[in-house]
Formats: C-alpha cells, sequence, structure tokens
C-alpha cells in the first residue's frame, strides 16, 4: 500500500489555517470557553511520567483549538470534559460525558510516525493532525450519545466520518490533516500483521479501510483540485464517481442530523 506521504500529498500542518483563532497561555492547564449554555472544556491531568507531553500539547494548542471550534460551532444538550491524560482510551464515555484521550496515546502516534523518519518538528504537526481528527472522531460519538441519532452500520465509521466532514468543511488544511490522519491508519495496518479472526470481530473498520475511505473523502470533496491524489491512489472512475456521492450523502446526512444543534449566530 503505497504511503499517502509518499505520493507528496500532505501539506505539513505548521501553520494552523483555521476559522478561528485563539491564544493559550503557556502555563495554563484549562481551556474553558465563555459561552451560553453547555459547552466542551478541556483538562490537562498532572502525570509526572509524561510531563513533557502535557506540556507539548498545551504548547501547541491543537487540543484547545478543536475544543473552541466545537463551541462555537454546536450547542451542546450537555456538557463534555476532555480529560487529556485519562488512563484509558481515546474514548468517549457516556457515563460521565468525557472524551478521554491518555498522554500515551500521544507517544505512540509519534512513534507510528517516527517510521517515517520526520524530523521533529514534522512529527510534533503529524501528532497534532492526528489528535485533532481523534478528538472529533470522539465528538461524533458523543453527538451520537446526546442526541440519540440513528446510526445504521458501525458507529466507529460514522465517528470517522464525522471527523473527515469538520475537517475539510470548516478547516483552511482539512485536507492536509485529514490525510495525516490517514497515514496513521496505514501505518497502523503495516504494523498489525497476518489478519486473524479478531482483526474481523472489532468495531473499527480494518485500518486500510479506514486509510483509503478518509482518501475518499478527501477526494470526493474536491474532486477538481484532489485528481491527482486519486489518481496516484488508484482510485478508478467508478470508484472516483462513488467518492463525490458519498461524501457529499456525508456532508448532506450530518448537516440534517446536527441541525438542532448547529450554532445559526457563529
Amino acid at each position: 500500500m503505497q504511503s499517502i506521504l509518499s505520493m507528496g500529498f500532505r501539506v505539513s500542518r505548521l501553520v494552523i489555517g483555521f476559522m478561528w483563532c485563539i491564544v493559550v497561555a503557556a502555563g495554563a492547564t484549562v481551556a474553558n470557553v465563555a459561552a451560553a449554555g453547555n459547552q466542551i472544556t478541556i483538562e490537562y491531568a498532572e502525570d509526572p511520567q509524561f510531563s513533557r507531553i502535557k506540556s507539548l500539547l498545551i504548547q501547541d494548542g491543537v487540543l484547545d483549538h478543536g475544543v473552541r471550534f466545537i463551541n462555537d460551532t454546536f450547542q451542546l444538550q450537555r456538557s463534555i470534559v476532555v480529560e487529556a491524560g485519562a488512563a484509558d482510551g481515546p474514548l468517549y464515555d457516556p457515563a460521565v460525558s468525557a472524551i478521554q484521550i491518555p498522554y500515551a496515546f500521544y507517544t505512540e502516534v509519534t512513534d507510528r510516525y517516527r517510521e517515517l523518519e520526520s524530523d521533529e518538528l514534522e512529527l510534533s504537526a503529524l501528532a497534532g493532525d492526528a489528535m485533532l481528527h481523534t478528538l472529533f472522531h470522539e465528538l461524533g460519538h458523543a453527538l451520537v450519545d446526546q442526541l440519540e441519532l440513528p446510526i445504521v452500520g458501525r458507529e466507529e465509521d460514522a465517528a470517522d466520518a464525522l471527523a473527515n466532514v469538520l475537517l475539510l468543511e470548516y478547516y483552511d488544511n482539512g485536507a492536509g490533516i485529514a490525510g495525516n490522519a490517514a497515514e496513521l491508519f496505514a501505518l497502523e495496518g503495516e504494523d498489525r500483521g497476518e489478519l486473524v479472526d479478531e482483526d474481523f470481530w472489532g468495531e473499527h473498520s480494518l485500518d486500510e479501510q479506514r486509510y483509503f475511505s478518509t482518501l475518499c473523502n478527501i477526494y470526493g470533496s474536491n474532486p477538481d483540485r484532489f485528481a491527482e491524489l486519486a489518481q496516484q491512489t488508484g482510485f478508478s472512475e467508478e470508484r472516483r464517481e462513488i467518492c463525490v456521492e458519498t461524501y457529499q450523502r456525508l456532508v448532506d446526512d450530518w448537516n440534517l442530523l446536527l441541525e438542532p444543534v448547529f450554532k445559526t449566530d457563529g
């Protein structure tokens, strides 16, 4: 499976092209955006073993930007806490309305990307993109829970799709961020080894499927701009048409499902 980065597709996230910008104080441990009603906040746990990771995440600000985006875009039914440095995860725990992301996950992600022989600055950018995609993925689970959304098929696939749609529709460099997250799926697939029965029992699609589904979403979001990506990926003409149709359906369906919580004055 050809790496998306070897195609020269990635746009490095050295400067984040968000639609909203905030400044995060270097010593902050909680990002709490002032907004009416319920909102999402983030808490950085103290953990001597991962103090460097905590500092990197705060300095990078990628999760804080994601929190700000969510608060600016959605009026949540219940408040959500992002627990950076949680013991388990990444996951959404409906019992406590929390998105849990361990510091160890950041380390695992960085180690995966290190296989690409990227320098430390690139590693930080790649890991940040994966963290943002993960945050939006878990937000998908949270919204399914809060709104009791009907999901036909794997909820994990639906959460992946929402993460891709949010990045591609709202972020200036959303395609680059989603592409970097796809690369993580590819790396995980390559490291897995031979498939066994348990791989087919999982809640997620196979890593290779998540990789190609994300590339399909990227192409479908702008087929003219990403024609070369489709060609290098090997998508047939029929598959390209399906990608365009599938992506537009994802956008329409998520807009319909989330209409009750979209803010209209943001």
